[in-house]
């Protein structure tokens, strides 16, 4: 039976791509033989970056009987090395019980670190990511890469895929992300505000394209009816006027992987998009806001910042709730 190599990946789409990097350099280390990797029933959608790699698919949570699924692939498998990239409580318990096994690990330290002293000794190599110690702090994707011995870089991650949709990507392009849990829930600005600053972007580059989120049809529908668009689902293009802004329908998956790639700048809130234009090594324009009611949710948002900009070609702003405020800060920054 070969010996195989596990990676557990089961989390967020945007902790996936804060990953890519640790992930390209386990292969380096095992020369891209007999790799698994567990993706979460969210983040399967980019699962062709592992063209080569047997996948499982499980939810984030683990339920119970994906949590006895897990064990029964230890059981069965002569899994020889194991890579905790995604910190689940579930998971550091899985050293203790197959000792065989040499399990690296990325844990925690915080009020309620993960995991506890007793199980942090049975992993074979651990990073930890502080949470408590602000001033001093690497960013996830420098710990990560850090949990990985190896001085090889070879690119085993596929780039490269068959395009099926036939919307034509201007050579000079904006990517705008629309979200409403940052524009509507914390900034209080309405559709019309954000098509104002769309307009105004519009003035300053050549070409805007934007997206929002798939699920939402109430601004999917909004968006369609004010902008051209181009529907990824039916693979068709609406003109309305001729702006120099397309709204790009339930684009995902390897669509909006390449619509990242070939665009010359990222203005988002933070989350997949920005996390994937990082990696992607494309400038990025971090979009944020939170409010400030004590230190503790200063220093919160702190520790939150410091564990996600990585070091380059990433900058970020904070939005207020005044539109013409915001805008001149944005316009600074492009």
């Amino acid at each position: 039976m070969a010996n195989k190599v596990l990676i557990l990946k089961n989390d967020r789409t945007g902790d996936l791509f804060v990953s890519l990097n640790a992930i390209n350099k386990i292969i380096n280390k095992h020369n891209n033989k007999d790799i698994d990797i567990f993706l979460s029933n969210v983040n399967h959608k980019f699962d062709f970056l592992f063209p080569k790699f047997n996948k499982k698919i499980f939810s984030m949570s683990l339920s119970i009987f994906e949590k006895i699924e897990i064990l029964i692939y230890f059981l069965s498998n002569n899994v020889k090395t194991v890579y905790i990239l995604t910190p689940k409580n579930f998971y550091y318990y899985l050293p203790f019980f197959f000792r065989k096994t040499k399990f690296y690990g990325i844990t925690i330290k915080s009020a309620k670190s993960r995991p506890n002293v007793f199980l942090k000794k049975y992993l074979y190599k651990s990073v930890e990511l502080d949470r408590i110690n602000i001033k001093k702090r690497k960013s996830s994707y420098q710990i990560q890469s850090s949990l990985i011995d190896t001085n090889l870089n070879k690119n085993y991650l596929n780039n490269e895929f068959s395009i099926n949709h036939s919307f034509l990507y201007p050579k000079n392009f904006i990517y705008f992300h629309y979200k409403r849990s940052l524009f509507e829930n914390l900034l209080k600005w309405d559709l019309d505000t954000i098509c104002s600053l769309l307009d105004i972007l519009s003035k300053k580059h050549d070409n805007i394209l934007f997206s929002s989120e798939i699920n939402d049809e109430e601004i999917n529908n909004f968006f369609s009816n004010k902008f051209n668009t181009f529907d990824f689902i039916n693979n068709k293009k609406i003109n309305l006027n001729n702006k120099n802004i397309f709204f790009l329908k339930d684009i995902d998956g390897y669509n909006l992987f390449d619509a990242i790639k070939k665009s010359s700048k990222i203005i988002s809130p933070e989350g997949i998009i920005t996390h994937m234009g990082y990696y992607l090594k494309k400038p990025i324009l971090a979009l944020m806001h939170f409010n400030l009611y004590n230190r503790r949710d200063f220093i919160s948002q702190i520790i939150s910042c410091k564990e996600w900009f990585p070091p380059k070609n990433y900058n970020f702003i904070v939005l207020k709730k005044n539109f013409d405020k915001s805008l001149q800060k944005i316009l600074k920054r492009i």
